[in-house]
């Protein structure tokens, strides 16, 4: 770990290597942190050093929709993501089907497992729609509904696969601004402790879909927005809506801010980092077993969001 930290001291041009990786050097010790709960050692050769390093800087970036142009490379990637799965046989673990049921089968709500076992869901989902659209640059994009209060534009062009026929919200359709407003969202970010941001613990393994309690970002936007979209997005197959994905992505990226934004640490207990989710499929559509510590190294190795960049 020191001869990675002294890497990062060196310089890149006029920039020291760290922020022009986009992280600052309290965050590089998040990531030792984070690292040494997964089991990952980064106490490497230089010539591995190089290569995290090279990792680091090239993972992709998950941006704002509200940024792009309807017709941006990432959203036709994203269409044709879509439109390849659901032409695929439900034989297929990757078919479009078969996605929305891994969270109708498994997905973990009210206890603190929401946040990992969303995190590798979308984790998984993205390398899928790589393999699909061939792009492997992919990264998904979030929808910031505390900002945009509409159901993004691309995802009511009907010649669209991003198209969902069942819904109740209309284009017009603004969110409340007491539901996910940025005081709200404040609210939710403002603590420190663990338990209070992602919700109430439970027991090492312990099963879907539901646990003791809720905390406020899950209760509270979490859930307004999937019942403000409405139709298929306020049932257990809400992934079968494209928007689906975009709003995970916000309440992620949320928790990446809380982290490395805000400096805030996740728990340390076994019953939380050994957990396993053995239910996702890879780009291949082979199954995959991860760790929830693990997780908590995506954001640093492989993607970022674009509100998580060093000045």
């Amino acid at each position: 770990m020191e001869r990675l930290f002294d890497s990062l001291d060196a310089s890149t041009g006029d920039r020291p290597r760290h922020k022009a990786l986009g992280l600052t050097r309290r965050q590089l010790g998040i990531l030792a942190g984070m690292a040494g709960a997964a089991g990952v050692g980064l106490a490497c050769t230089q010539a591995q050093i190089e290569d995290l390093l090279e990792q680091i800087r090239n993972r992709p970036m998950r941006r704002n929709i509200a940024t792009m142009d309807p017709d941006d490379p990432v959203i036709a990637s994203y269409a044709a993501a879509v439109e390849a799965m659901q032409a695929l046989p439900n034989t297929d673990a990757r078919s479009w089907t078969r996605q929305a049921e891994i969270h109708n089968d498994f997905c973990r709500h009210h206890n603190w497992l929401f946040l990992p076992w969303h995190r590798a869901y979308l984790y998984y989902f993205e390398q899928i729609c790589r393999e699909m659209s061939g792009d492997d640059d992919f990264a998904l994009p979030y929808w910031n509904w505390t900002v945009d209060r509409q159901v993004p534009a691309v995802f009511w062009d009907e010649s669209s696969p991003l198209f969902h026929d069942n819904r109740t919200a209309t284009p017009t359709s603004q969110a409340s601004d007491a539901q996910v407003g940025q005081a709200t969202v404040d609210n939710a970010l403002a603590t420190g402790n663990f338990i209070l941001f992602a919700g109430e613990a439970v027991g090492l393994n312990h099963p879907p879909h539901f646990g003791p309690g809720m905390a406020p970002l899950e209760s509270g936007p979490h859930n307004y927005i999937h019942n403000f979209v409405g139709g298929t997005m306020a049932s257990f197959m809400s992934p079968l809506d494209p928007v689906f994905w975009l709003h995970h992505c916000r309440v992620d990226q949320l928790w990446v801010q809380w982290n490395l934004v805000e400096e805030n640490p996740n728990t340390n207990d076994s019953d939380w980092t050994d957990t396993e989710f053995s239910e996702f499929s890879d780009r291949d559509g082979d199954p995959v077993t991860v760790r929830v510590a693990e997780t908590t190294l995506y954001p640093l190795l492989s993607y970022r969001y674009d509100t998580q960049e060093v000045v």
